[in-house]
């Protein structure tokens, strides 16, 4: 059984994409991004913070080596005009103990790689070996020789020490690390909170679009947030009013397409009827005329070619009142529902004998405008399953629902629809102009029962339809 799906209807416009892919959130992009951002500064800071802190610990060092072999060197003269210059030697070196950038050392001439005594570098806060590593330049020696009285004592060594300044660095490292990632926490907190609040919005422009997508035309979202989305929204509420006036233009074209197509065929049917009918009529006479004559006269070829005329004018004039039942059910309506259903059953039950048709009909009609809907429906459902299921019954109900609103059903025994042909014929688009123009639902589908299609039309209970009666039908066989 063929039949044909038309939308007549905007909806649905934007259809609801689930292929399995996950939409990134634009918060977290975001905040993605903008972490990047600070580790790229934080790595950067970093490689300064290590040149500057190199330059600080060459200064600071070098400096203080300057100046420990500057007090040295003063002091040599008078420790060799003292009676025991050993032990001022020893004096000398233990003037450097604490020092942070410094350690002196007397070295005996036997003895070079054992110094006879040390000073004391100043004690600093631990670090990470690898962190020293980073500073550990070559230190610097000055060799200071005695002059010749006291050269027999050794000679004095002074080395820089950089602990004590990288210690300080890695105390300051730490405390700016501590301030960064407070820093870092408290902006993205901070961004995270500010990009929720400004991307707020677009939940309820997404679930609008939703709404809208499903036929609901009057989703509107508040136009607020930044001046983009702001904007945005204000155009989605412009979209979603232009698609509701659009929506109801359609209604209003479809119902007056329905109009025109019912005048159409009311004019085809009174051309069929002033028109052809008449000249069918007068052929007929003609024949039946010539037939007298020719059995008159004996003249049997002309007797068999007027009975032939007479039937195929008979035949037609059939088809014709068959036609004209099914294209101005007008003439039927005004008898009632039930009679032009059972007027328009009468005709197909002519030509098609073995079909077996079972009425559901509510007595009382619906109003002449829904009465001619329902008409047409039943009409289109039996002219598809006749043509395209042989079918042999076919059920047929009408009857108001709990909500003032009717229901007409046709049900088929016949072949039914084939999933693996695409639907085709136009039936099912005349049904489907004239449920959309009263803002029905229309249905057709196999029946779950067993083969044959079941077509159901619903029609809500309009303010323009009111005045229904309430009485059930009551099925019976014709």
């Amino acid at each position: 059984m063929e039949l044909t799906t038309q939308p007549k209807s905007l909806k649905p416009l934007i259809r609801n994409s689930h292929t399995g892919t996950r939409t990134r959130s634009l918060r977290l992009s975001l905040l993605r991004s903008i972490s990047l951002v600070l580790l790229v500064t934080l790595l950067f800071g970093g490689m300064l913070t290590y040149w500057q802190a190199v330059s600080k610990i060459d200064t600071e060092v070098s400096s203080a080596l300057a100046v420990a072999a500057k007090t040295v060197r003063k002091a040599i003269p008078e420790i060799a005009r003292d009676d025991d210059p050993r032990l001022e030697l020893v004096r000398l070196v233990r003037i450097f103990d604490g020092n942070r950038h410094v350690r002196a050392s007397l070295l005996m001439p036997d003895t070079p790689a054992h110094p006879f005594v040390e000073s004391q570098v100043a004690e600093t806060t631990s670090f990470p070996s690898w962190f020293h590593a980073l500073f550990a330049h070559a230190p610097e020696v000055v060799d200071i020789e005695l002059p010749s009285p006291l050269r027999h004592l050794g000679s004095l060594k002074l080395t820089t020490e950089r602990g004590a300044e990288v210690a300080e660095v890695w105390n300051e490292v730490l405390l700016k690390l501590a301030i960064l990632m407070v820093f870092c926490a408290a902006l993205c907190g901070l961004v995270y909170i500010t990009l929720g609040r400004a991307l707020e919005p677009l939940t309820s422009l997404t679930q609008s679009f939703e709404r809208l997508g499903n036929g609901n035309y009057s989703a509107r979202v508040a136009e607020r947030g930044p001046a983009e989305l702001a904007t945005l929204c204000a155009g989605f509420n412009d979209m979603a009013h232009r698609l509701g006036e659009m929506e109801d233009r359609n209604q209003q074209l479809n119902e007056q397409l329905a109009t025109v197509q019912d005048e159409e065929r009311a004019d085809l049917a009174r051309d069929l009827h002033d028109e052809v009918s008449p000249f069918l009529f007068s052929v007929e006479v003609d024949a039946a005329f010539i037939r007298q004559r020719a059995d008159a006269a004996q003249v049997t070829e002309m007797a068999t070619r007027a009975e032939a005329i007479r039937e195929a004018v008979a035949h037609m004039k059939k088809h014709v009142r068959s036609i004209l039942g099914r294209l101005r059910p007008a003439m039927h309506l005004e008898l009632g529902l039930e009679h032009a259903i059972e007027a328009l059953v009468t005709s197909w039950r002519v030509r098609n004998p073995s079909v077996r048709f079972n009425l559901a009909i509510a007595e009382t009609g619906f109003g002449q405008k829904l009465d001619s809907v329902i008409h047409g429906i039943v009409r289109e459902a039996i002219s598809n399953a006749l043509k395209h299921a042989k079918p042999t019954e076919i059920d047929i109900e009408v009857a108001r629902i709990k909500d003032g609103g009717v229901t007409v059903t046709v049900r088929d025994n016949g072949s039914g629809l084939d999933p693996q042909r695409s639907i085709g014929g136009f039936g099912l688009i005349a049904m489907r102009e004239r449920v959309s123009a009263l803002r029905g639902t229309l249905l057709a589908e196999n029946r779950k029962d067993g083969s044959g299609v079941e077509i159901t039309a619903r029609l809500p209970a309009l303010a323009a339809y009111a005045g229904l009666s309430a009485s059930l039908p009551e099925e019976r066989t014709s």
